[in-house]
């Protein structure tokens, strides 16, 4: 889906005069060529009918070779040698229209529909994934980031935002949670400087005594109004 926004700027009008005194009206006037400056948002929502265009799973350290690619929900888990970490991935390339590279990605923001919040207030840390992996392959011992828990460094993360009980925001199921800021990662995608191949979104301190954890709506449940969501804004 793509919500385009147009501004015409034109230059000011240029009066002929004579000894001072303004053209008659109706009389020719000349205008300054037009700058044209267009807005665009692309919404990217990752369902089942998507095929794999926009794909997501999780990864789960009690279960370190089990795929979860086909489930219909995914995690974000902080405990005691059962942390789970989400993957999600977005093709900017189904963007109508394309995205081109010499864009300027004035927001990207990835949202994904909460089902189960922590009965505390927890840190989610978003990080862009630095080599590839496939829905049906990825596992705890396979991911990209390896095993080693609060792996990336919670500095390098693109983005964090809170969610869950006791939280100023996102402490309600059943919506959206807000707060990924991705512009970075898109600029890069769509400029061609880094490879997309989509984040891994983890607790920003793994391995809790008591388990904390968020489940958010996949895209094999196959549910339009709920399905990850990739939003971009650009102009053109």
């Amino acid at each position: 889906m793509v919500h385009t926004r147009r501004i015409l700027t034109i230059g000011a009008l240029v009066y002929a005069s004579v000894l001072g005194v303004p053209a008659a009206i109706g009389a020719p006037v000349s205008v300054q060529s037009a700058a044209l400056t267009t807005f665009h948002t692309c919404v990217l929502t990752g369902t089942a009918a998507s095929g794999t265009t926009n794909v997501d799973s999780y990864v789960n350290q009690a279960s370190p070779v089990q795929n979860n690619g086909t489930n219909s929900t995914t995690t974000v888990n902080s405990a005691a040698l059962s942390n789970t970490r989400t993957y999600i991935q977005f093709d900017l390339t189904t963007c109508i229209p394309a995205i081109p590279s010499s864009a300027t990605v004035n927001r990207a923001t990835l949202r994904l529909f909460v089902t189960a919040l922590p009965g505390v207030c927890r840190t989610d840390d978003i990080f862009r994934v630095t080599s590839s992996w496939t829905e049906s392959g990825v596992t705890w011992n396979n991911q990209p980031f390896g095993t080693t828990i609060n792996n990336p460094p919670s500095a390098q993360a693109t983005s964090s935002m809170t969610l869950g009980t006791g939280c100023a925001v996102n402490t309600a199921t059943s919506t959206y949670v807000t707060g990924w800021n991705v512009t970075s990662d898109v600029s890069a995608f769509v400029a061609g400087t880094a490879t997309n191949n989509g984040w891994m979104v983890r607790d920003d301190v793994e391995g809790s005594v008591s388990a904390r954890s968020s489940t958010f709506s996949a895209r094999n449940a196959n549910n339009p109004a709920r399905g990850p969501q990739l939003v971009v804004d650009y102009t053109t």
